[in-house]
């Protein structure tokens, strides 16, 4: 079978999956309710379908620290040998379903007009799954295939210049089975049940589930951004309640900060102190507003 080793990014199953998570993450910020994409996602990329195996395999590229040449390329082995087990009749029968059920629910140009961080890395992953299991046939895709390869190689080293690498947000640890898949569902599930007690999203409410979203499965990174909202919280908190009045609104302000101190000194951020950011944050939106 010949191949022309070329990139397809509507093929791309690690795009498609980045494509759906930003889908997913406009909808919960613009407060719009469809769960189409969670739907798609959860149906296509679970843990049992080969779209979900292939998943795995383009996450494995992104999951690692910078390693050494030699270990590079010893991993893009063990990943393209892994490629090459899965059941490529039943992969491309669940991609064309994929495709075919994101075109009857969306727009495709405006679907695959979002920009990919990694962009090139993905591109270079598809490339080389694609040589590995269909028989090349001239230099130039040979040119094209090992050209794809040292990308990989480049990313996985910490060598890649590339400025949409170096800028790179990874959204969402790899699919582990259908816990992980559930854990991806928490973040829209955090803003319902936030936004049926409270009004909608302030900016800078937006920005905290943003980090949240982009950085669920970088934990230092989230833990970072907390603990430094909450202490910019406590400041501003602590100098709303001496100016407080009522007594009982000045003891859960306090209780409020005590919160928030607490999650200044976690190691693990969990979603309980999320909702505990965005509640502190409601506090001082709806305290600026009684001062104004």
């Amino acid at each position: 079978m010949k191949s022309n080793v070329k990139h397809n990014k509507i093929r791309n199953t690690g795009i498609l999956f980045e494509l759906l998570v930003r889908k997913i993450t406009s909808d919960a910020l613009e407060n719009r309710n469809n769960d189409t994409a969670v739907k798609l996602m959860r149906e296509f990329f679970n843990s049992k379908t080969e779209l979900g195996k292939e998943l795995l395999l383009y996450r494995a590229v992104f999951n690692v620290q910078q390693m050494s040449e030699e270990k590079a390329f010893h991993l893009i082995g063990i990943i393209t040998d892994q490629r090459k087990k899965l059941n490529e009749h039943l992969l491309n029968t669940q991609k064309y379903n994929l495709i075919k059920e994101i075109k009857n629910h969306y727009d495709l140009k405006d679907f695959l007009n979002a920009r990919i961080p990694s962009y090139k890395v993905y591109a270079s992953v598809y490339k080389v799954f694609d040589g590995v299991i269909n028989e090349l046939t001239d230099y130039t895709e040979i040119e094209s295939l090992v050209s794809a390869k040292f990308t990989m190689v480049e990313h996985l080293t910490g060598n890649l210049t590339n400025k949409e690498s170096k800028n790179d947000v990874q959204l969402f640890e790899t699919i582990k089975g259908q816990e992980e898949d559930l854990r991806l569902l928490s973040y829209r599930i955090l803003i319902e049940k936030f936004n049926e007690k409270y009004a909608e999203l302030n900016d800078r409410q937006k920005n905290l589930l943003r980090e949240y979203i982009y950085n669920v499965s970088n934990t230092e990174q989230l833990k970072k951004y907390a603990t430094k909202e909450a202490e910019v919280l406590i400041k501003e908190l602590k100098s709303k309640v001496v100016k407080v009045d009522n007594t009982v609104t000045r003891i859960k302000l306090s209780e409020v900060i005590t919160q928030l101190e607490r999650i200044a000194n976690v190691n693990i951020i969990k979603e309980n102190h999320m909702t505990s950011l965005l509640i502190a944050l409601e506090i001082t939106k709806t305290l600026d507003t009684l001062k104004s």
